[in-house]
């Protein structure tokens, strides 16, 4: 009876204790026509802030997933794709097919791309969380020199955005937890990471760029205008007492319907960057620079959603240069350093998640931070993933 009644528990037991598992997925999504990847893929779960995003290889690793999730993955010029739990469960790779770009009737409304930059621009408060708002994010790094890892560290935390009123940027830390296998590194700033609360250069210096509008895309009945802009000249922009900006090359994406932001793609124009930038300990060159930045809409309003960054820099060691190497983390040579910034969950309130959880920080071994989820898309390589 005894070990019936034992029997009896464990079957219950079973179905609840799988769905409480936190699954992880990894994968990679190709164009299904010439079976290449597609790099900065944005990964959503539907009608949650959940997501995340592929990598400049088209891998992408995601955690959380329940039973009764659905994920869609969405790219400009191709179809979404929507994947239940178990689609996403019998497979590792994601095709997508190519969508004809065509121009939708926006075109020819007579606004000019800097006219699209500047209405986006009025309308970030409208579009945006101005309340406050309480972000649950993970954000992982890892820095890679002469083809070894020798930092890499885990966050998670929630942190406090005040929204998108100019007046009212401050996003602060409720409580955090950091893995590392550095003991020098504890600084992070979610606000750099919101590229949308950094656009004051743009309506203050509008006439220092040069601006171009590309084929509006449309996909699942919604078209976005696809702005660039460049730097007049190749030269920088520089503010008093407020920014400098370095020639890069910045892509919106801006839905045709309410102007809103919903990705930006920041490129350095490393040919106007050649020259070695002198600096105190050290002088370093930019090889390569870009970043993601994808933004969603969760209860009728926008905000970030996931970001991938990753850029190259060479350094050139000076006097001095041993004793400050491990604070500011980088090494002689060529340094590769990419990161990934992911929202888990969003808060109203404060009632809505615990706040007893405090401020911790863990020293790990490289063994131990790899095998967290949000570490598989940063070390991945094309030999876990072969096309037969």
């Amino acid at each position: 009876m005894k070990n019936s009644l034992l029997i009896f528990w464990i079957l219950l037991l079973i179905p609840i204790l799988c769905f409480s598992q936190k699954n992880s997925f990894q994968g990679k999504v190709i164009d299904e026509k010439t079976k290449e990847a597609i790099p900065f893929v944005n990964i959503g779960v539907e009608g949650k802030p959940l997501g995340t995003i592929t990598d400049d290889r088209g891998f992408f690793s995601i955690s959380n997933i329940k039973t009764d999730n659905n994920l869609v993955f969405s790219c400009i010029g191709y179809k979404s794709k929507r994947l239940s739990y178990n689609e996403i469960s019998n497979t590792k790779i994601i095709s997508l097919i190519p969508q004809a770009r065509e121009l939708s009737e926006v075109t020819i409304t007579g606004m000019t791309a800097k006219a699209v930059i500047k209405e986006a621009l009025k309308r970030i408060d409208e579009n945006y969380h101005t309340s406050d708002i309480y972000l649950d994010v993970s954000y992982s790094q890892t820095r890679e020199n002469k083809d070894s890892i020798f930092f890499m560290t885990n966050l998670k935390g929630i942190y406090k955005h005040k929204g998108y009123d100019n007046l009212n940027l401050n996003i602060k830390s409720i409580y955090c937890n950091m893995q590392t296998i550095n003991s020098e590194y504890s600084e992070f700033d979610i606000q750099q990471i919101d590229f949308v609360t950094e656009l004051d250069y743009l309506k203050l210096r509008p006439n220092s760029f040069e601006y171009s509008m590309d084929i509006v895309y449309d996909s699942n009945n919604e078209s976005s205008y696809i702005i660039t802009i460049t730097h007049k000249n190749n030269k920088p922009v520089v503010i008093p007492f407020y920014v400098r900006m370095d020639p890069r090359i910045i892509k919106f994406s801006i839905n045709c319907n309410d102007f809103a932001i919903t990705k930006i793609e920041e490129i350095f124009d490393i040919n106007s960057r050649d020259k070695i930038f002198n600096s105190i300990y050290y002088n370093y060159k930019f090889t390569n620079f870009y970043a993601i930045y994808n933004y969603t809409k969760y209860k009728e309003k926008y905000l970030i959603s996931n970001v991938f960054r990753k850029h190259i820099t060479e350094v050139y060691p000076k006097k001095g240069f041993e004793e400050i190497k491990n604070k500011y983390i980088f090494m002689e040579g060529i340094n590769e350093y990419k990161t990934l910034f992911n929202i888990n969950n969003i808060y109203f309130s404060e009632s809505e998640f615990e706040n007893k959880r405090g401020n911790s920080k863990e020293i790990k071994t490289f063994d131990e931070l790899k095998e967290i989820d949000e570490f598989k898309i940063l070390l991945m390589d094309d030999k876990e993933y072969s096309f037969q």
